[in-house]
């Protein structure tokens, strides 16, 4: 395909933004500046202990990085696939900060955390070893810790690990945005769903959406007057042989829900200790979830937004939208099948990366010709070259990704989308981006 000038350099770009190779520095102020998600090399052999504090104990031979986090999200920071010694991993605000997570065994002898990140901070990673195990050398990555979309119901999911009693669980997961809207514990409707998120998520022991009304008229233990958080109706039931039987270790009612990593449910009391995750799930805001958001504002003091929907029915039956463009101004789509943390480009972030060759792809908006590309009408909303648009202001994506072989959209792909705009009049030459989307067809 025929790529213009600025794309072309961003190619070259992708290849060349490759993970930071500093290895780590000896003191925390001085620590390495690290961007992306990694792999991050690192090299203890000749660092020395540090004296910060931490909640896992001493951390040996420990080495400093300086991270920034381009979207707003609960990150994973992991040595499992990137070491093979007795590690310790600690997060910080700054130095002499606060430690925001520590963890000793996460993955056998290797260790992993998750942290919550807050977009344009910066954060201290910290890895040593247990105890007086000599230094060695690895790798760590940092990801994103996003829900995942099933493509059956377009509902999005995410389990969140930590032991809370049933309340506190079903009060954080309604304050979990995605796209703008809350979450909620989750609720099941049939088997699929169960089958969906035991096969996709990792599940331990979470609570779930369900509990038990002892004010119901229909109430009467130990089975009946069980209700959904959502006040959907309770028409499927998953309970496991001999449950819900009302009866806790403790002596306590049984009346709350958690489920056991078959998928099968079990009536317990408030405070279960065997209970250590909750799953939230969020059923509007949107089909696909965001990443590098916001990107940063532009021109008009904002972001511009890229949100996806149900399309036309045709296709592969994904509508993309943005809003907040610069009035007047250029743009079109991009596609890839890797998402980045971002890579500067002129004003913002570019998050997409493609194959080993560190392609993507731009789509056709608005005629046959790929140079014949969309732009913002006056309140900054992408329209397509011709001024006019039959599904509205944005674009219905087709059934194959334009590459130079056209490369088809099946059933469980996934596919990350972003939209890059002119930033500044004509002939000044800025240009920025939307966030990503990520969508699993």
């Amino acid at each position: 395909m025929r790529n213009s000038v600025w794309l072309s350099t961003l190619i070259i770009a992708g290849i060349c933004a490759t993970p930071g190779f500093g290895q780590g520095s000896d003191e925390c102020s001085a620590a390495t500046s690290i961007m992306g998600t990694g792999p991050h090399p690192f090299d203890q052999i000749l660092a020395t202990q540090s004296v910060d504090a931490s909640s896992c104990g001493t951390l040996n031979a420990d080495v400093w990085f300086s991270w920034t986090a381009n979207q707003t999200a609960d990150h994973i920071v992991s040595l499992c696939a990137g070491a093979t010694h007795d590690t310790k991993l600690a997060v910080y605000d700054g130095c002499g900060g606060f430690e925001l997570a520590c963890n000793d065994d996460s993955c056998g002898l290797q260790s992993e955390v998750t942290f919550g990140a807050v977009s344009g901070t910066t954060y201290l990673i910290r890895i040593g070893t247990y105890n007086t195990v000599p230094g060695s050398t690895g790798t760590f990555d940092i990801t994103p810790d996003l829900p995942l979309v099933n493509p059956t119901n377009g509902h999005s999911y995410k389990v969140v690990p930590g032991h809370m009693d049933w309340l506190t669980a079903k009060d954080a997961a309604q304050n979990m945005m995605l796209n703008g809207a809350p979450g909620h514990l989750v609720t099941f409707s049939d088997q699929a769903e169960i089958d969906w998120v035991t096969n996709n998520l990792t599940v331990m022991r979470p609570w779930i959406g369900l509990f038990h009304n002892v004010n119901s008229p229909s109430y009467s233990e130990p089975s009946n007057g069980w209700e959904w958080v959502t006040g959907e109706a309770f028409s499927y039931m998953n309970w496991a042989v001999g449950e819900p039987n009302d009866t806790s270790g403790n002596g306590g009612p049984e009346d709350y829900a958690e489920m056991f990593g078959s998928g099968e449910w079990n009536d317990a009391d408030l405070n279960h200790l065997a209970t250590n995750a909750f799953i939230v799930e969020w059923e509007s805001g949107g089909v696909g979830v965001p990443f590098c958001n916001p990107n940063g504002d532009n021109s008009t003091g904002g972001p511009a937004t890229l949100t996806g929907s149900t399309g036309s029915g045709v296709g592969s039956d994904l509508h993309l939208e943005v809003t907040g463009g610069v009035p007047g101004q250029l743009a079109y789509f991009l596609a890839g099948n890797e998402a980045t943390m971002g890579i500067p480009v002129s004003n913002g972030h570019f998050c997409l990366v493609g194959t080993s060759t560190a392609q993507f792809f731009r789509f056709n908006v608005g005629g046959t010709d790929m140079n014949s590309i969309g732009g913002f009408d006056a309140s900054g909303t992408m329209i397509n070259a011709v001024g006019t648009s039959t599904t509205g202001f944005g674009y219905d994506v087709p059934q194959t990704i334009p590459a130079g072989v056209p490369i088809p959209i099946l059933a469980g792909d996934t596919w990350h989308f972003q939209a890059w705009y002119r930033d500044t009049p004509a002939g000044v030459g800025s240009s920025n981006f939307t966030n990503g989307l990520s969508v699993t067809f």
